[in-house]
């Protein structure tokens, strides 16, 4: 009976599942794919009026005009540079696992050849069009230019990556321009040119089948008809095109020969519907080529299997299949219904966001459907965008993500069809969050790019010109001090927004697509750049660089044990545990400004390893702060060797100094390679020194970047028993491609400090206190020395952290809620700081359940856990508390009855007398940050 209701609940949910809802008949005369806030003879008028169109346009043109005047009098020059089976008439294609074997079969005319690899990297470059051999199709492979001995040679095509699939996209999209113009100017000798080159491609594709991999693996489920994977059928795209500007052409002179045309368009589209990825970007990029073959092809009833365009648009948009989600399921099961996060690394995540509102774009140029309201989730996840930026802009790069910054694109798109549906609160709110996000200031998309292709903006209605009333948005509307991404394993922590004094802490598990085996990663902001560095994905997803050490744990921020912590990296399922945070995800008012935090639990699982780790964001001035990181790390069974904390900075100086500034004896080390049982990743490591101490040291990065002041990333670690530290050299991070810092200093093996612990790192954990500065506003701390506190677990670390503005921290971590006492502080809880300043003292109880001094206390109701804090002088005291606390106040008022007055409530204060010492007890509830007063009720 139990699964009886289980199956008719399952019915039932598909039922009521949100269908997409197509016209049976498709208005739209073609080209479907141009922007339909476009003619013809407005493209003409814009192109005489405007220098800025005609000169795009002209360059577009050129481009494709001396091959057109060729075919006049050698029609098979560029069509005989495609890559087809010339001789052979290959039917029948056969792959080795990634790369290609043979081909087979016979068909009545050229087919299409297949590409060389899955990998775009090989040693050999891709030809110029003059460069390409006529007819190419020779048992030798392909005759290429080595990429290192710069000679040409016969190479074996399964070396040459997809050389073959390039050349063949590049003749298609000359194709592609070419009916471009024949669209606009009338001009059949343009048309003549494309449609020859279309046609001969087209039969190629109609005769071949679908490539068999006689290792019998899973490329088998990705493979396409021109290429390894069929997210990569860019080939799609010109033919497409080529054939939705040519229709009226192809109507009156070759009309025989459509069939053909649509058959093989449909050949191509059932194959990327039967392959691939269904439960990431994959099934949206494969969604988004089938859609542009959709919208070429004709209504239903016009073909005899009944598949034409409305055909293919319910089967992308409402049917699931096993490689290939419908998109409401892919919406439901890909998005964070609360935050709107997509479950990929951060720049896919961007990635897919901005290609759900561009197939949005193109389902409403196209029908004139407003498919939004049936993704409710699609503004959350615009919303949400700005969360990914640190205070320069640029976004975090945990897994494969590159650093760059939020596009603009998905804002935008929000915009069009809040204009295009006339929704004007939608627009109001986009239109604000794209000024915000790109400094727009009432101009397109990206001026830039419009100034560099206008006539392309033209066609395809990203001109869009932002209405100058409207003011930019507030960042602070979109980002908050703390953001907890569950689905992906993701964690930010930020202090303030400006560019040069802004603090932000990026931490990442491993859970979702695109992540990397990394344990608890971290990135470190500071001074106008994200400092401490994530790897990046290499050079390739297909390369050993990738496969061996970018995606592995020495990459990255973070504690390996044993030198052998690995995991299943790219679709990861090892997520941190957020065991606190301060303050609450998304909070956006009302929480103590000072501080940050969060405490993060991870089991690493190739030693069953318990590994935490509690960072903190601490702001000492409106200029100034630094960065608190203690890192627990042991293995369940006992069996721990050696415990290894990575830290890798960009810059071009590191300098490893014990606390009076003396540099540190280092000597060249063997250590940290495969030779001495690391995994592969330490082999990777070069310029390894080290020394052996017990000692706190200081490790000072320098990044020095010509016309700018000096930034300096400033590194206290404390001393303990059994340490080995290490200055490295490891790989650049490939995550800094063309971002942030001058391209020559982001190719530099980047500044590493590896800390090795040997034996448990959890009774002697990792404990480091980062401080980032520049030339003009050096270091504010002038010293740091670590305390023990009396009752404290073996575990616990206390810092007493001494700035030049007298101020002093006194910061306390433990494993446990063991009371302990340290001069007249007594702390309960995992984590803790008092600062004391000439004009005030603060207790922050970060995650605890008491912390006191100087008769001032905060006290947990009935022994839980929370955050509280408690700010006091003379005058003033201001409070904060997520849950009720007993709020403890020495004695110093009047006699009659106490109160504590907040906004319009009113407590009463207990007064109590211990050991002679006079105090007042209140029971606060939770509330917000904010002043409170002690009076004497009248």
């Amino acid at each position: 009976m139990k699964i009886l209701f289980v199956i008719v609940g399952l019915i039932l949910s598909n039922m009521v599942q949100a269908q997409f809802k197509f016209p049976e008949k498709i208005e739209r005369s073609h080209p479907r794919l141009m922007s339909p806030d476009i003619t013809k003879e407005q493209i003409l008028q814009e192109i005489k009026n405007s220098p800025e169109v005609k000169n795009a346009y002209g360059k577009f043109k050129s481009r494709i005009a001396g091959y057109v005047k060729q075919y006049e009098t050698d029609p098979e020059w560029m069509a005989s540079r495609l890559q087809m089976y010339w001789k052979s008439h290959a039917t029948d294609v056969f792959i080795k696992g990634e790369f290609y074997s043979h081909a087979e079969g016979k068909a009545p005319v050229p087919t299409v050849r297949f590409t060389g690899s899955r990998d775009n990297i090989c040693n050999y470059n891709m030809p110029s069009t003059e460069d390409v051999l006529p007819y190419m199709d020779d048992e030798r492979g392909l005759w290429v230019q080595n990429k290192t001995t710069k000679k040409w040679e016969w190479a074996e095509q399964s070396k040459t990556g997809r050389v073959v699939e390039n050349i063949n996209q590049r003749i298609m999209e000359y194709a592609r321009d070419a009916a471009l113009v024949y669209f606009i100017e009338g001009d059949t000798r343009y048309a003549k040119f494309a449609t020859h080159l279309f046609d001969v491609y087209m039969h190629g594709i109609y005769y071949r089948n679908v490539p068999y991999d006689i290792e019998h693996g899973n490329i088998q489920n990705l493979v396409g008809y021109t290429s390894f994977q069929v997210i990569k059928e860019g080939v799609v795209d010109p033919l497409a095109s080529c054939y939705d500007y040519l229709y009226g052409y192809l109507k009156e002179n070759a009309k025989d020969e459509i069939p053909i045309y649509s058959t093989s368009f449909k050949k191509m589209a059932e194959q990327i519907i039967k392959n691939g990825v269904p439960d990431n970007n994959w099934n949206l990029i494969q969604a988004n080529i089938v859609l542009q073959v959709a919208f070429i092809l004709e209504d239903d009833s016009k073909y005899e299997d009944g598949r034409g365009c409305q055909y293919y648009l319910d089967r992308i948009f409402n049917k699931t299949e096993a490689r290939q989600w419908g998109i409401t399921k892919l919406l439901n099961q890909g998005y964070d219904p609360h935050n709107g996060i997509w479950e990929e690394c951060a720049g896919y995540s961007m990635g897919v966001t901005k290609d759900f509102t561009s197939l949005m774009i193109t389902i409403q140029d196209a029908v004139n459907i407003d498919i939004l309201p049936d993704m409710p989730v699609l503004p959350k996840a615009v919303n949400v965008l700005p969360q990914y930026m640190f205070p320069n802009k640029y976004v975090v790069a945990f897994g494969d993500t590159h650093y760059g910054k939020v596009s603009p694109e998905a804002i935008f798109n929000m915009v069009r069809n809040a204009r295009k549906f006339g929704k004007a609160d939608q627009e109001k709110k986009y239109t604000a969050m794209a000024l915000m996000i790109n400094n727009a200031n009432g101009d397109s998309i990206d001026q830039n790019r419009r100034s560099r292709n206008a006539f392309m903006s033209l066609l395809t209605g990203n001109g869009t010109v932002l209405d100058r009333n409207i003011q930019p948005a507030n960042i602070n509307d979109y980002v908050t001090p703390t953001f907890y991404a569950p689905n992906v394993s993701w964690l930010a922590l930020r202090n303030g927004f400006d560019s040069k004094h802004g603090l932000m802490i990026s931490q990442a598990g491993s859970l979702g697509n695109h992540m990397h085996s990394n344990g608890i990663a971290m990135e470190l902001y500071g001074k106008n750049y994200v400092l401490g560095v994530e790897g990046g994905r290499g050079s390739s997803y297909f390369q050993p660089d990738y496969l061996e050490y970018y995606s592995q744990f020495p990459a990255h921020n973070t504690v390996s044990v044993n030198g052998i912590s690995q995991y299943k990296a790219m679709k990861s399922e090892q997520p941190f545990k957020m065991n606190a945070v301060y303050p609450q995800s998304e909070r956006k008012t009302g929480y103590y400004p000072g501080i940050s935090f969060s405490d993060l639990y991870f089991l690493e699982p190739k030693t069953n390893a318990d590994q935490t780790r509690l960072m903190g964001v601490v702001r000492t001035g409106k200029t100034s702060g630094y960065y608190i990181d203690i890192f627990r790390s042991k293995c369940k069974a006992g069996n721990d060797k050696y415990h290894d904390y990575f830290y890798h900075n960009i810059g071009q100086k590191l300098t490893l100094s014990d606390t009076k500034n003396e540099l540190l004896a280092l000597s060249p080390s063997k250590q940290l390679s495969s030779a001495e049982g690391d995994i592969k990743a330490y082999d990777y490591i070069s310029d390894k020194e080290s020394v052996k101490t017990d000692q706190d040291f200081r490790a000072t990065f320098e990044l020095n970047i010509p016309g700018e002041e000096r930034v300096s990333m400033n590194m206290w670690m404390r001393g303990d028993v059994n340490r080995e530290i290490f200055k490295v050299k490891t790989p650049h991070s490939e995550a800094m491609r063309d971002a942030m810092i001058p391209n020559d200093i982001a190719k530099m093996p980047l500044l590493t400090t590896i800390v090795r612990n040997n034996g448990e790192a959890w009774k002697h954990p990792f404990v480091a206190v980062y401080e980032p500065t520049t030339e003009s506003e050096p270091a504010t701390i002038k010293n740091i020395t670590s305390f023990k506190a009396n009752g404290a677990s073996d575990a616990f670390v206390g810092l007493k952290i001494e700035s030049l503005s007298n101020r002093t921290d006194y910061i306390f971590s433990s494993d446990t809620f063991t009371p302990c006492t340290f001069q007249n502080i007594s702390f309960s809880g995992t984590f803790g700081i008092v600062t004391k300043e000439l004009d005030k003292t603060t207790l922050f109880l970060g995650s605890g359940n008491a912390i006191k001094n100087e008769g001032y206390s905060i006290k947990v109701k009935e022994n839980g856990s929370s955050s509280a804090t408690l700010e006091y002088n003379s005058n003033t005291i201001h409070l904060t508390t997520d849950s009720t606390i007993v709020l403890t106040i020495p004695d110093k008022y009047k006699k009659g009855e106490i109160v504590l007055c907040y906004g319009s409530s009113e407590i009463k204060g207990e007064r109590q007398k211990d050991q002679g010492i006079e105090s007042v007890r209140f029971t606060v509830p939770a509330i917000p940050y904010q002043e409170v007063k002690v009076k004497i009720k009248k």
